[in-house]
Formats: C-alpha cells, structure tokens, sequence
C-alpha cells in the first residue's frame, strides 16, 4: 500500500486536477461537479439527523410513480410534539433534506397502518 501520498492544497485542486487528467487541458477548463465534487458536501447525512424518526418501512429501486428517481425511500414514524400521536415521514436516499411528513395519499395508506407505539417508547 503506498505511503507517500501527494494531496492537493486546497486552492490548488484545479491545477492538480488538470495535471493529472486528460479530459482537461488546464486548470481553467476544470468545472466543479463535472471534473470534481462540489464545493459543499452533499448525499447520505448521518443517523443522528434522523434521531427522533424510527424508521418502519424502506422500498428499495421504487418504481411508485412518486418516488422513482430514489434509489430507496424510508418511511418513519415519529411522535408529535405533544408526544400524543404517532406521525408518518418519508425520506429518500438518507437525505434528510427531503424528509416530509405524510397525512394523506397511497404512501401514507401503504405505511399507517405499520406504525407501532412500542417502537417508540424508551426503555
């Protein structure tokens, strides 16, 4: 495994990136989310975003005509604020970004009835 690895500096990435690639030419030609990733991190966030959702259904590939461009979505139950009554969430591809809450519609149909109060109590 090699041990003498060479990073780039942080303003230097472009320059790096020219020299190494042959799809550009130089440093101007390299284009952030083409050449390489984008400035700010995106994608899968952490569990602990989703701490107060306890997940109770995942579909992976869905091909329900809502979610089809997901490469799986999770459904969640969580309590409200008033801790009285279970709500219904969905998230797609662990990006918490796009989690909303569902109240009516097939996914809300399809996921309701799972939902358990004994998953969401603390021991």
């Amino acid at each position: 495994m090699p041990t003498e690895r060479t990073y780039p500096a942080a303003d230097g990435v472009n320059t790096w990136y020219a020299g190494k690639s042959t799809a550009v030419s130089s440093a101007d030609d390299v284009v952030e989310g083409t050449h390489r990733g984008p400035a700010n991190a995106g994608g899968v966030n952490p569990p602990s975003s989703f701490a107060d959702y306890i997940p109770i259904h995942r579909i992976d590939s869905p091909s329900d005509g809502i979610n089809d461009s997901a490469n799986y979505v999770v459904y969640f139950q969580k309590l409200d604020d008033a801790e009285e009554n279970l709500e219904v969430y969905k998230a797609t591809d662990s990006d918490i970004s796009t989690l909303v809450k569902l109240t009516s519609g097939a996914e809300f149909d399809l996921v309701d009835p799972m939902k358990n109060i004994a998953f969401t109590q603390t021991v």
